[in-house]
């Protein structure tokens, strides 16, 4: 704790980000059968939902997992059936990623389910406090883009 009695804010949103991925888990853990959905295929499953067809790149542009995370992830989703991989319009080299029949229910269902927890939480807090929120998340989002400080020795 600090001096104001307030958690520090890395600790906080690491204790929320657990607490997110510990949800998920439940939530989902039995829903699609095993292998259980991780976290991160739930967030790309939810992206895809709203952003499909879209590259690897798009996608580490929205989470920051290093590319060859989210290669394997991808690969597990196609390896379901839930997604596939296709040609780029401009690029030889990119491939978009699109829902599949089977795909497109499954990322639905899970779009729906964050979307309701999205939506109790901000009858919770209003939209004051979700703007303060995005801009605390935005300033450490600039802060991390910078060369840390030299640290004492």
């Amino acid at each position: 704790m600090n001096m104001r009695g307030t958690q520090p804010i890395v600790p906080a949103l690491e204790h929320a980000t657990h607490a997110v991925a510990l949800w998920i888990d439940r939530v989902f853990g039995d829903t699609f059968n095993d292998p259980r959905l991780t976290e991160a295929e739930v967030n790309v499953l939810a992206y895809l939902v709203r952003h499909a067809p879209c590259s690897i790149n798009d996608l580490h542009r929205s989470f920051g997992h290093k590319r060859s995370t989210l290669t394997s992830l991808v690969d597990r989703l196609e390896g379901r059936g839930w997604v596939r991989r296709g040609p780029h319009p401009t690029s030889r080299r990119l491939v978009l990623l699109h829902l599949t029949d089977t795909g497109q229910p499954v990322a639905e269902h899970v779009r729906a389910v964050l979307d309701a927890l999205e939506a109790r939480v901000s009858a919770r807090t209003g939209s004051s406090d979700l703007a303060a929120y995005r801009r605390v998340l935005r300033a450490l989002e600039e802060e991390l883009a910078h060369d840390p400080p030299p640290q004492p020795i």
